[in-house]
């Protein structure tokens, strides 16, 4: 059972892996371990390309029952060969990423009145490396998830990559917790905070997969964030 626990979390077949933990008979310790890693690869999933999940196949990886017998195609036993070898060559196919609409709260913030500090490049990394620690810090402790960092934007997201109830306030939460831990390094910050519904998922590519929001909450969290 452990070894077959093992393979499925390789595969990130967590599914399987998650009913193989419940209904086989571990010890404890082993239980708690494969538990564990089941968890943290929950919590990495939206993030893999989809290279790396179970709905990502070719037709070498497909498993033949030996056992059944092999349905006669008709052609001679030639055809047949040349038949199964361009089963190889078939392109793999991907499962296409789906979107879930969910009750989020989405939040962007900005530094303000440090551009001119860009040529003092000291200054301006540690006025922008407090500022990052400030909003990741204040983002955690509200369980909310930190999502873009696009120059001095920081974009994250409540209630969307992992349940957080009450999201609403504790994104306005987060967003004060920022401001009043930039105030005594006199850094300022403006932040936009919107709460609405969202289609929330992995998007991208087979190279590159990120999790996304997309929908009015998000523009909205953007354009509070300008005025």
């Amino acid at each position: 059972a452990a070894e077959w626990i093992a393979h499925c979390l390789s595969r990130f077949d967590l599914d399987s892996a998650e009913t193989a933990i419940t209904t086989s008979p571990l010890p404890p310790p082993l239980h708690d371990a494969f538990s564990s890693i089941l968890r943290n690869l929950h919590s990495y999933k939206p993030f893999l390309p989809q290279s790396c999940l179970p709905g990502y196949t070719t037709s070498d990886d497909e498993e033949v029952d030996e056992s059944q017998p092999e349905q006669d195609k008709g052609g001679d036993e030639e055809e047949l060969i040349s038949t199964r070898s361009a089963t190889t060559i078939v392109e793999p196919m991907v499962r296409l990423p789906m979107l879930e609409r969910k009750r989020m709260s989405y939040t962007v913030s900005n530094l303000v009145g440090t551009h001119g500090h860009v040529e003092d490049t000291g200054m301006y990394i540690e006025q922008f490396e407090g500022y990052i620690t400030a909003v990741v810090d204040a983002v955690r402790t509200h369980k909310g998830v930190v999502g873009v960092v696009v120059g001095d934007h920081v974009h994250a997201s409540f209630n969307a990559v992992k349940r957080c109830a009450g999201h609403a306030k504790s994104s306005v939460e987060a967003m004060v917790a920022v401001r009043d831990a930039l105030v005594c390094q006199c850094i300022g910050v403006v932040s936009g905070v919107s709460s609405g519904d969202a289609h929330c998922g992995p998007l991208g590519s087979r190279e590159l997969m990120t999790f996304c929001a997309i929908g009015k909450t998000v523009v909205a969290a953007s354009a509070m964030e300008r005025f």
